[in-house]
């Protein structure tokens, strides 16, 4: 089915029209703010994104959530008779902030570079400068409980947490971006106050921009030679001194197994991808998702429904399959297993790497032509990998992917013991 879906959508998108070259500009300021440009004069809108390279690797221990609630106060900073958000929704922009385990990002989209550039300052004043109202404080702590206890009964997502918890043992990645349910109601003033004063300083921060021309980045960055360069940031991920906080798995997805008479399972591993594997990386992920589970799922019918996730950290990648299955029966393990190893062994055929390469080229041509996702690349390239080149020749690189490549990773990830958790009544 996806061979023939790849084929199909060959014929509309052929290969000249997917494939655009990117040109990355990138300079730094003497202050230390790194600068992240793609001119894109035709582009459908224009984005200038505020990237620090710091999230929720950098949470206390048992202060998990500090970065998610930081970036939920942020933008609620007050600006006259509004909010500095609201204040820039008036102008004509959207604001979509995020965190992840090794950034946060504040994505301001507009359909116009002159509006970014009358309203990147109030973006820039919102998050160098943190002032907490304590009933916004509370407000937010529970709005984000909310968001989390969604999510708490979502249990592949459980089952993904659990597993990326035991992949990173030990690590300040064993938590998830949006914290523990169990640890949001602690976070203080005082843990967002002390964040924001390690971690937000010049050195830190990116500016990522998608705009027509060089003269609306120079109007962009200027605001940002005056941030702060004196003081001297945390490392991060931060040094565990205490052993954080982290919740019972098991009897939670007990609780959801009351609603079905099935089993959960899940399967994960830790592949360390530098930023020139990226494609490769990128091609094995999307040959798991795409043929190689869906035939083994498919071939023993007792999978209800699946999730495969790859969550990216600095230098690798959380590779997690998380199954809820009637009934338990461990050939579907032993079914994955034996897969890897056979394409570890094997490689690929041509007629799945032609099918690769073209769902590679789509993607890349998506990527591209979308401002938000390409300042979402170009952000990523660089707190993930500290690579730019990695976006800027993966169209290069896509033409270039051949099986070896992938087989390289499958063997390296077939050798990599995996954490594998069950739970059944």
């Amino acid at each position: 089915m996806g061979l023939l879906f790849a084929l199909a959508m060959s014929i509309f998108f052929p290969v000249t029209m997917t494939e655009r070259q990117l040109a990355v500009h990138s300079e730094r300021l003497p202050n230390g703010v790194q600068i992240i440009a793609s001119f894109q004069p035709h582009a459908p809108y224009f984005v200038a994104s505020l990237w620090v390279n710091r999230g929720s690797a950098s949470d206390p221990p048992n202060r998990e959530g500090t970065a998610h609630l930081l970036e939920h106060l942020l933008p609620l900073k007050p600006f006259n008779d509004t909010t500095v958000q609201i204040a820039m929704e008036r102008q004509g922009t959207l604001l979509i902030p995020e965190t992840g385990r090794d950034f946060m990002a504040f994505h301001l989209q507009a359909s116009d570079a002159q509006t970014i550039v009358l309203v990147f300052p109030l973006l820039v004043n919102a998050v160098s400068e943190l002032t907490v109202d304590p009933k916004v404080l509370e407000r937010e702590k529970q709005l984000i409980w909310l968001e989390t206890l969604a999510l708490y009964e979502d249990p592949l997502w459980l089952m993904k947490t659990w597993l990326e918890a035991k992949l990173f043992e030990g690590t300040s990645y064993a938590h998830p971006p949006t914290g523990w349910l169990e640890t949001v109601n602690q976070l203080s003033d005082d843990d967002v106050l002390q964040f924001h004063r390690s971690h937000f300083v010049a050195p830190n921060f990116a500016l990522v921009a998608v705009v027509p021309d060089e003269k609306a980045l120079t109007d962009i960055k200027g605001t940002l030679a005056f941030l702060p360069s004196g003081l001297t940031p945390s490392p991060s991920p931060i040094s565990l001194r205490e052993k954080p906080f982290s919740p019972t798995f098991e009897p939670l997805l007990q609780k959801t197994l009351a609603r079905f008479r099935d089993a959960l399972w899940g399967i994960g591993w830790r592949l360390p991808v530098s930023g020139k594997e990226q494609v490769a990386a990128d091609a094995l992920v999307l040959y798991l998702r795409q043929i190689l589970l869906p035939n083994i799922f498919g071939q023993i019918g007792v999978v209800q429904e699946w999730n495969l996730v790859a969550n990216p950290v600095k230098g690798e990648i959380a590779l997690t399959v998380s199954v809820r299955l009637r009934p338990h029966t461990d050939l579907v393990e032993r079914r994955i297993l034996q897969a890897l190893q056979g394409l570890a062994k094997n490689g690929l055929a041509k007629s799945e790497l032609d099918w690769l390469r073209e769902r590679l080229r789509l993607d890349r041509f998506r990527a591209v032509s979308d401002p938000t996702r390409l300042a979402r690349q170009l952000g990523w390239a660089w707190a993930l990998h500290g690579d730019l080149q990695s976006v800027e020749r993966y169209g290069e690189m896509i033409e270039n992917l051949d099986g070896e490549q992938i087989r390289q990773l499958a063997l390296r990830l077939a050798s990599t013991k995996p954490v594998a958790v069950l739970v059944k009544k």
